[in-house]
């Protein structure tokens, strides 16, 4: 009986011990705490552009182009990152300012030159085709109206109604924007040996410093 009694005493302690260890505050464990997962990207927004996104988008352009264009921009594939960014921005500002340049020449200037009677071929069918884009991106603007782009889609203008004045406002826009369209699409092959010429040079004078610039803003924040 006595022994029984010591043992139930001794278990007794036994718990009363261990009860008070677990209710100590623990210690906080710093770094062997596990970093939480990077957080996952939000519905509908798109993951940054990565090195091998660029390339690809390099290579799909690449794929489209004429043969002999190929020759020039083929050697891109495997330049450095810094010059593959650098002609594709190239690419973009070649075909942006010699549009939008155009555009405001015609509708300020008294001379345009008459693409848009050509059709099946060549000009005919990049004017039709820059008709139908910039027209529904004009409509959406609220510029022009459907019977706008209709009149030029279908040759129902002239280049010498624009002259005159005598085309509605509207009208005259999508003529507009159709013919710098053509003009910009046909100087494709001097855009892109213009861009690759100037590649190396932006690069070094122009991307570089920017993205230093750009690297040394954000380790400040």
């Amino acid at each position: 009986m006595a022994n029984h009694t010591s043992s139930l005493a001794s278990f007794s302690r036994s718990m009363r011990l261990r009860a008070a260890q677990w209710s100590r505050p623990q210690p906080r464990r710093g770094l062997s705490t596990p970093s939480p997962p990077p957080p996952s990207p939000q519905p509908g927004r798109p993951p940054a552009s990565s090195p091998k996104d660029v390339r690809s988008r390099l290579r799909q352009f690449n794929d489209r182009l004429p043969r002999f264009l190929r020759t020039v921009t083929t050697p891109l594939l495997g330049a450095p990152m810094t010059h593959v960014t650098s002609f594709l921005i190239l690419h973009e500002i070649s075909a942006v300012l010699p549009l939008f340049g155009l555009v405001g020449a015609f509708h300020y200037g008294s001379w345009m030159p008459d693409l848009g009677s050509s059709s099946g071929e060549g000009e005919g069918n990049a004017f039709d085709e820059g008709a139908a884009r910039f027209g529904r991106w004009l409509k959406k603007k609220g510029w022009v109206e459907e019977s706008d782009v209709s009149a030029v889609k279908e040759h129902e203008t002239t280049v010498a109604e624009h002259r005159s004045g005598q085309q509605q406002a509207g009208v005259r826009l999508v003529l507009e924007f159709a013919t710098a369209y053509a003009i910009t699409k046909a100087l494709l092959p001097l855009r892109i040996v213009a861009s690759v010429w100037a590649t190396p040079w932006f690069a070094r004078s122009i991307l570089s410093p920017t993205t230093r610039m750009a690297k040394r803003l954000f380790s400040r924040n």
